[in-house]
């Protein structure tokens, strides 16, 4: 979301962190290109295919958390046996927090691993990360997103009741979102 004031970038917290860290990378090429190439109004959630400017920023995502270089340091992808890779995947994957089907489009688009090879591994043996069906999602937004609110209160900008209304949440709501990122809640909450 691009405001005059503020730049931000929502990331569903439900989803795995693999998903919500290449989701993050994806966006910020998104807010880096803003004005050159401005992403569609709304996005479908894809990690192949697209128009132009979303290959792009899966691309700018997958080497901003997956680098060749450190991707080679993993061994010889187009070398391991079938049976080896998945495992090896799944390990990388971890070691990069991503997931690893992100991680094998990668190999694949760095020519590191085949197509072909890249079709004989299962979906099911691939993980979707460490945190796959486990692990409570981060706390709602972020602290400088709430320092940004708390500023807008404090300064009057913003009332209370349309914080709330706007995050989709009460007014205890949000005391307890301040306090849980540490950030100073307004006087008058």
């Amino acid at each position: 979301c691009r405001l005059p004031e503020l730049d931000a970038i929502m990331i569903n917290r439900q989803e795995i962190a693999g998903r919500r860290n290449f989701d993050l990378a994806h966006e910020l090429f998104h807010i880096l290109t803003w004005d050159v190439m401005p992403p569609e109004p709304s996005e479908e959630t894809r990690e192949t295919g697209g128009n132009r400017v979303e290959q792009l920023a899966n691309n700018f995502a997958s080497a901003l958390l997956m680098p060749a270089r450190l991707l080679d340091r993993h061994g010889n992808w187009s070398a391991m046996k079938d049976e080896d890779l998945a495992g090896r995947l799944n390990d990388a994957a971890d070691h990069f927090q991503v997931t690893t089907s992100a991680l094998k489009w990668r190999l694949v688009a760095l020519r590191r691993l085949t197509l072909t090879k890249a079709g004989r591994v299962p979906e099911r043996t691939c993980r979707a990360g460490k945190e796959a069906g486990s692990g409570a999602p981060p706390p709602p937004f972020s602290k400088p997103f709430l320092e940004v609110i708390a500023l807008s209160l404090n300064q009057g900008v913003l009332s209370v009741r349309r914080a709330a209304g706007l995050l989709d949440r009460t007014v205890e709501d949000l005391v307890d979102l301040f306090r849980e990122h540490g950030v100073e809640a307004p006087v008058e909450l």
